[in-house]
């Protein structure tokens, strides 16, 4: 009988390794196809403006530095993605294929920061089975590309270098610190040496962006130094190292002067620490009910509860709970990551004086919620295995998966409603390869209309195709988008001659 279920197993984590890669597959795969597609859009010709007509790459760099320059003393202390902004810009430079090539990049790095972290964390908490790795980054995976499309991130330059880049390059500094850091006084190869002088030139980098971007990598450094403080009970001089460069960085970007010009112009409100206390927990607690309600995190919550009581049976908790210096800084790990969303929200509803998030900003909540939320599922799920008896082992497993099997039926954004999928149908009908062509072939046609008043028919709202973001223009010549998109192509004024409804 013993041989019999040992088969069945072996076969169920087959299937499962199986499914848990195809799924990477698809989702990523769907995503980077999209980005293909992307197009230049309202503020790239913004950014391009410095740029346009500059020949050679010195020559480009010394623009791209200026640029930095002019935005960090007149607009924001955003240092690093101002430079790559205008460095890296395809309307500049590049063109149509340039774009592709950087948003799929932006694509690449951000799975892989994502993917790199989680496994790195998973192979600290010594999970060997590559089944279960594999399934934990597939959860992890499904959230980003199944609730939304984060088109601003993966289908807009200006979005990819302000926030998407900066981000990926933050979380794989956090994962290089937890990678390599070992105890004080252990032996170190040349390469761990090196490897934390990336993550302090990565993390350096990462906080000069969005002060969302800024406050979420500091937090997540600061969390790492803790974790192996506590645990090790001695500061790492190297982690403490990385994390003041990066507080360095943070303190950089938000002493521009910029910031307090840019802080006159806006015509948003202006919050009191209270009410942006009072309405971050809002927003926080509106992003929990978008999880749960609108969609079906539920599942993916009790999935990897049930994945934590499996992989953590009662020998590797005993073991896990006789190193108290562990448990102790691995809680504390748990309550800062479950903090960081706070971290993530305050600065941008204080910074713009609203509400809400937009779509950009709400990626990086919903990708460190999606960690945070994933390592508390699997805690529980190690409590209740530590925690049951024996009759309990067997039961409790069927009765999660029961109850995940009645939520998956039961929930209403099911199977159709998952947006990578509704991306596949829009990549195979061609709907979002036509809007390229169009606009590739619109744009091109800019260059032999120099000095002209051009006239075009395109959408007013860069979200008229759903689950992505598209070239708009509108109906007023002497708006900063349309003066920008003139400027950037030599025109003498470009206007849509479609009417915003």
């Amino acid at each position: 009988m013993n041989i019999k279920n040992d088969k069945i197993k072996k076969i169920a984590e087959k299937c499962i390794l199986v499914m848990s890669v195809l799924s990477l597959v698809v989702m990523i795969g769907t995503v980077l196809c999209a980005a293909a597609y992307t197009v230049p859009i309202s503020d790239d010709f913004w950014y391009a403006r410095s740029g346009i007509g500059v020949k050679g790459i010195i020559n480009r760099f010394i623009v791209a530095v200026k640029f930095s320059y002019e935005i960090y003393t007149n607009d924001q202390g955003t240092y690093f993605t101002s430079f790559i902004g205008s460095f890296f810009n395809p309307v500049i430079s590049g063109g149509f294929a340039g774009m592709r090539v950087v948003m799929i990049v932006n694509a690449v790095l951000a799975f892989a920061a994502i993917l790199s972290f989680v496994y790195v964390a998973l192979k600290r908490l010594r999970v060997e089975s590559m089944t279960a790795r594999m399934f934990i980054l597939a959860a992890v995976i499904f959230v980003l590309t199944a609730y939304t499309a984060f088109q601003e991130i993966f289908n807009w330059f200006v979005g990819a270098s302000v926030y998407g880049i900066p981000f990926s390059m933050g979380i794989i500094a956090v994962t290089l610190l937890i990678a390599v850091t070992k105890p004080e006084g252990s032996a170190e190869s040349k390469k761990a040496k090196a490897l934390y002088v990336l993550a302090a030139i990565l993390g350096f980098c990462a906080v000069g962006a969005s002060l969302a971007v800024t406050g979420t990598i500091c937090w997540l450094v600061l969390s790492v130094v803790v974790f192996f403080w506590i645990k090790d009970k001695k500061l790492s001089r190297k982690n403490l190292s990385v994390f003041l460069t990066c507080l360095g960085g943070a303190l950089i970007n938000v002493a521009a002067p910029g910031n307090y010009v840019r802080l006159e112009k806006e015509s948003g409100n202006s919050f009191s620490l209270f009410e942006g206390i009072k309405y971050t927990w809002d927003y926080f607690t509106y992003a929990l009910r978008w999880l749960f309600s609108n969609k079906n995190y539920g599942c993916v919550f009790i999935a990897l509860i049930l994945a934590g009581f499996i992989i953590f049976g009662r020998d590797k908790i005993e073991e896990i709970v006789g190193n108290r210096k562990f448990v102790t800084s691995y809680l504390i790990l748990s309550a800062m990551l479950l903090f960081t969303p706070f971290v993530t929200i305050f600065p941008v509803l204080m910074g713009y004086g609203v509400e809400w998030m937009p779509n950009r900003c709400f990626y990086i909540l919903i990708v460190i919620m999606d960690i945070a939320l994933g390592n508390l599922a699997l805690v529980i799920g190690a409590l209740l295995s530590y925690l049951s008896k024996d009759k309990a082992k067997k039961s409790a497993p069927v009765i999660l998966a029961a109850a995940l099997l009645i939520l998956f039926i039961t929930t209403p954004f099911n199977v159709r409603e998952y947006i990578f999928l509704k991306m596949d149908k829009q990549l195979v009908t061609g709907e979002i390869r036509d809007n390229y062509s169009k606009t590739k072939d619109m744009i091109d046609g800019f260059a032999d209309m120099q000095g002209q008043d051009v006239e075009v028919d395109v959408p007013t709202d860069p979200e008229e195709i759903r689950n992505f973001y598209c070239f708009f223009l509108t109906d007023d010549p002497n708006s900063s988008i349309n003066a920008d998109i003139a400027r950037a192509y030599g025109l003498n004024s470009i206007v849509n001659t479609r009417k915003e409804e």
